[in-house]
């Protein structure tokens, strides 16, 4: 008998920690070797995404994003303003903290975050056929990415550096140098309900092949974790706190310009040496793994308030919110406008609209993967989840970009909306 459905991001993150998140997992996998769980093996009872997450969310995400919205081709920023041309484009779309957009995202992250990690946050990676939207590279946190559609393959190389700092990154500002980069140690192609797991520190990259793909990358920022970097900032915390002793806190004020305009008598080396030593030896005298933690789990809880009031203000929570104007979805339905025909070929690359009443052409330059899309308009309502497509997202670019440029009608309403006077102005 097959398991019921995760029906919400909450009850999937209990799924993965039953079913994923074991010993076993931490004991062989967590921060040491990467993971591919293929959907047949498992993926299938943790993954619910492609039930939980649709196209229309998808593209709510994206709308949504604003600056967190990162747009890339052939590992170059495009210059395209609108999402809609960029996608069309072959550019892929990046939505950085794509939980702060989405309930299904947040409850998941917060439910890993409760249990295991702290903190975790979600990466959305939306890529269009025969795309890559990041070369090869590493990173600073241990990730679980889950595939929602499409596929995409994948290469997983060594770690240079098991357990790398946010600084010691590759492949991010500069390709990694090739001495550094070993012969793959995984090579496969993830699929729906997949779950690969990559350790902080290990190269990776991926690309797709003649169908979009979407995946979710939650990540937990583990450098941020480690006890170097809480060391650092309990120290640092420590050094601007007024407890300090008078002369220790003008010792952390004052410049290491020789001549600040309002800092102290310029010490020499000996002296100098003396003082540091003395703020080491009593911050030192201070320390505590206990405060350390504290400290920690303090700025865990202000990352996490934060990323709730985030999700509340991006979701529409606050008030004042601008609406958004009336957007294709897969709920609706479409028709060219009356007095409206197009001329488009199957393969095509160009569509012509023309309109009856005036004699006006409008000539659209369009993929070939759309030309069945635009061929199937009619001056006939139809839902939009029944147009032909092989991508369900560039669907909605075409059927927008249509109806932004007024050769498509949008009804948001039922069949039994449909006005009998075709003049009838948009709804």
């Amino acid at each position: 008998m097959a398991s019921a459905r995760a029906a919400s991001g909450a009850e999937m993150g209990a799924r993965v920690i039953d079913q994923l998140l074991t010993e076993e997992f931490f004991q062989d996998h967590w921060e040491r070797v990467p993971l591919h769980l293929r959907a047949a093996d498992g993926g299938k009872d943790v993954n619910h995404l492609p039930e939980l997450l649709s196209v229309d969310d998808v593209a709510d995400i994206i709308g949504k994003a604003g600056p967190s919205l990162k747009m890339f081709k052939h590992n170059e920023p495009s210059r395209l303003r609108s999402f809609l041309l960029a996608y069309l484009d072959g550019t892929s779309m990046i939505v950085n903290q794509a939980d702060r957009h989405n309930q299904v995202i947040l409850e998941f992250c917060r439910s890993l975050a409760d249990h295991f990690f702290h903190h975790v946050f979600a990466v959305l990676y939306l890529t269009p056929p025969g795309s890559q939207a990041v070369r090869l590279h590493n990173d600073d946190q241990d990730v679980f990415l889950f595939q929602v559609w499409g596929s995409k393959r994948w290469t997983v190389r060594n770690a240079p550096q098991l357990l790398p700092y946010t600084e010691e990154m590759l492949g991010k500002d500069c390709p990694v140098p090739e001495n550094l980069v070993g012969p793959p140690l995984l090579e496969f192609t993830m699929e729906a309900h997949d779950v690969l797991y990559i350790p902080r520190g290990y190269l990776h990259e991926a690309a797709t092949g003649e169908e979009a793909s979407l995946h979710i990358t939650f990540t937990i920022p583990t450098s941020d974790y480690c006890w170097g970097v809480n060391l650092v900032k309990h120290l640092t915390g420590q050094l601007r706190s007024k407890q300090l002793p008078g002369p220790q806190r003008s010792l952390c004020q004052s410049s290491l310009a020789p001549r600040g305009a309002a800092g102290p008598a310029v010490l020499d080396d000996a002296a100098l040496d003396e003082k540091l030593q003395e703020l080491l030896g009593s911050l030192a005298s201070q320390l505590s793994a206990e405060d350390v933690v504290r400290s920690f789990e303090q700025r865990m809880e202000r990352t996490n308030d934060n990323q709730g009031r985030q999700f509340s203000m991006m979701t529409g929570g606050e008030r004042g919110r601008p609406t958004r104007p009336p957007r294709v979805t897969e709920d609706t339905r479409v028709r060219l406008m009356p007095g409206v025909s197009c001329h488009c070929e199957p393969d095509s690359e160009m569509a012509v609209f023309s309109r009856s009443g005036d004699g006006q052409h409008l000539e659209m330059p369009i993929l070939k993967s759309s030309s069945g899309l635009v061929c199937a308009l009619t001056s006939k309502p139809q839902w939009v989840r029944d147009l032909p497509t092989k991508d369900p997202f560039q669907r909605l670019c075409v059927l927008q970009l249509l109806l932004e440029h007024g050769v498509l009608q949008l009804f948001l309403k039922g069949p039994e909306d449909v006005p009998e006077d075709p003049d009838e102005p948009l709804r």
